[in-house]
């Protein structure tokens, strides 16, 4: 696969060190190590932009850039996950293109590991991205992604990470499985782009909140909701001629009004709020995004931080999700105010239950959509 490494390559000058080594994530001991390697004895009362000043105006070579931009490199946060249904995918076809893509992805210094256990294919990828929006030494992050297909009944679930790169060696990696395909494989998302009605696509959120098999929900702490701004008639009133309100030229005239595109609410009983209620009921917004916890009611009675939403706003597409901590139940009977991480077994289970959850209510709400439609074609015949 082809990279893109960005608009240029740079050689780090001793302003570039100076910078990097005053900033607050390096610390003295680090400065002094450098030093070290230089058989530089260091006192215990120099101050660390007096070192930094002296360590700039030294040679460096790589190894030196590569310590630092540990020190500054940016965190890897926990990515969501999407899926999808793929009918009529052959498992030989499916290692024939992962030895395929893994020689590619390889090639372009990324670091492949296959695993198969009980049926279960597993393609954990650790790559490189770059900013160059960044620092010199914040540019370069390594993270890592999954790709899963796991067979149920007739077809296979495609889980991965939601990242653009690992979503292109999937679409990739489902394209060179097609090639060998007698027939084109069929895909199938949790998408609302086929249903329009603002109404429908929160009830989607508030649904998949409140009826999640096996869990209870607790409090809703964060609510995302969007409004595509409206397209304005241009002319006269009689015309049907539109423009889109993001024109300049639909500008100039007095009855212009500002849009707010983008709310986001956060707090306690977020869902309760009259402030939601209002721009969901009277100004046809829609919720894209939710942060909520629910209660197991079986095993170990933990709490679990759940985050959803639609990549795509406009459409609702893209959808994905992500187990963000969970809230373990202690000796006392009262939840740990602590958040832990989860376990792989933990997003194995709330993987499935989403899953699950959100195709009976994309199949649903497609139905309820389609009733007045075709109730209003009846009347007319």
């Amino acid at each position: 696969m082809n990279k893109r490494f960005g608009p240029s390559l740079y050689y780090a000058s001793d302003k570039n060190i100076f910078d990097a080594l005053t900033q607050q994530k390096v610390t003295i001991p680090t400065v002094t190590d450098l030093l070290l390697r230089r058989n530089v004895i260091v006192g215990r009362k120099t101050s660390k932009e007096v070192l930094a000043t002296y360590f700039s105006r030294l040679s460096h070579d790589y190894v030196d850039h590569q310590a630092i931009a540990a020190r500054l490199g940016i965190a890897a946060r926990k990515e969501r996950t999407t899926s999808m249904d793929v009918e009529g995918l052959d498992l030989e076809h499916l290692q024939q293109a992962i030895a395929a893509l893994k020689t590619e992805l390889e090639d372009g210094q990324d670091i492949v590991q296959i695993t198969r256990e009980d049926g279960r294919v597993l393609i954990n990828i650790r790559y490189t991205r770059f900013d160059y929006r960044k620092s010199e030494f914040s540019q370069i992050q390594v993270r890592d992604g999954e790709i899963e297909f796991v067979k149920i009944g007739g077809v296979y679930r495609v889980r991965n990470t939601q990242s653009d790169y690992i979503n292109n060696v999937r679409d990739t990696l489902l394209g060179k499985v097609d090639k060998l395909s007698d027939s084109p494989l069929k895909r199938s998302e949790v998408s609302l782009f086929s249903v329009p009605s603002p109404e429908l696509r929160s009830k989607f959120f508030h649904e998949l909140m409140n009826s999640l098999p096996g869990y209870i929900r607790k409090d809703v702490s964060e609510v995302y909701v969007y409004k595509k701004k409206p397209k304005i008639s241009k002319g006269d009133s009689g015309s049907d001629s539109f423009v889109d309100a993001d024109d300049d030229s639909s500008k100039d005239g007095d009855g212009d009004e500002g849009h707010v595109e983008r709310v986001f609410l956060r707090g306690n009983g977020v869902t309760r709020s009259k402030i939601l209620s209002d721009l969901l009921k009277e100004r046809q917004y829609y919720i894209v995004k939710v942060v909520w916890t629910v209660l197991e009611q079986r095993g170990r009675g933990s709490v679990y931080e759940i985050e959803a939403l639609f990549e795509d706003h406009e459409s609702c597409s893209g959808f994905s999700f992500l187990l963000a901590g969970v809230y373990v139940l202690e000796e006392s009977g009262a939840h740990s105010t602590k958040r832990r991480s989860a376990l792989r077994d933990e997003v194995e289970i709330i993987s499935k239950a989403i899953e699950a959850k959100s195709r009976l209510l994309k199949e649903a709400l497609e139905e309820e959509y389609k009733k007045p439609r075709d109730e209003s074609k009846k009347e007319g015949v």
